[in-house]
């Protein structure tokens, strides 16, 4: 646990300077520009979280720590694989899921694909996941040809939405947060176990509106002192970032 006052701590993330930004032409491959993506979203969730700390908006500073850390640690997963092989398998594997995810809320939008809007968008990210679908079928041993198969009963423009959405639960195990979480914890310094499990099973409450969670605007309007090991929780960020090695990602 770090003693120094909340008003140092605050002083060293807002004095954050990310890396110089990558300038990319368009036809390199998309995993560099995720890779900035999410590194950049992080340096600006850092400016978010001090304007609303700052001005004593907790609740909103707390829900503004809980998605930097899932972004880093969704960047972790993808540049902290020792290999350049590694790194691009657990690019597609996180790309898959973001996509099959979003797939799959569009689905719980309506009953069918009838409408022009709805079967256009769901051929927009269908185009996205084909091409990385296999990374996250359940089949190990035969993951392609398990993905070429759950794609002829997928792609149809009749029939219930339920039904394709659990053709994708039958034959996908998409990544879930917290296996991202789960893997940067071991990577995250100046962090007890107990203060970063409290907080994130706290964060997890607060964003999906937990019934188990009332008034939680009222107590952290009122009460800061949890917010100790979130400001270390977000020291620990960027100590992690600062200590990190990007050249890799650098424009090819």
């Amino acid at each position: 646990m770090i003693d120094w006052p909340n008003e140092d701590k605050l002083k060293i993330i807002k004095e954050f300077k990310p890396l110089e930004k990558t300038t990319f032409e368009g036809s390199e491959d998309a995993f560099y520009g995720v890779i900035w993506s999410l590194y950049f979203r992080i340096g600006d969730a850092f400016k978010s979280f001090c304007t609303l700390f700052e001005n004593k908006h907790y609740y909103d500073a707390f829900i503004i720590a809980g998605h930097t850390l899932e972004t880093c640690a969704i960047l972790s997963y993808i540049k902290d694989c020792p290999t350049n092989e590694g790194r691009k398998q657990n690019y597609n594997k996180y790309f898959a899921s973001a996509v099959m995810g979003r797939i799959k809320a569009s689905l719980e939008m309506g009953d069918t694909l009838e409408s022009p809007i709805a079967w256009e968008n769901f051929g927009v990210l269908f185009k996205l996941f084909y091409p990385v679908g296999s990374y996250i079928t359940k089949d190990k041993n035969n993951p392609k040809e398990k993905h070429e198969e759950a794609i002829k009963l997928i792609n149809y423009r009749k029939g219930p939405n339920q039904e394709k959405i659990g053709l994708f639960n039958k034959y996908y195990s998409p990544i879930k947060t917290t296996e991202y979480i789960k893997e940067f914890r071991k990577n995250l310094p100046f962090n007890d176990q107990d203060d970063f499990n409290y907080f994130y099973s706290k964060y997890c409450s607060f964003k999906h509106s937990n019934v188990l969670t009332p008034g939680a605007s009222f107590e952290h309007s009122n009460d800061i002192s949890c917010f100790d090991n979130v400001l270390n929780l977000i020291l620990g960020i960027i100590a992690y970032l600062q200590l990190s090695d990007f050249s890799s990602f650098k424009k090819p």
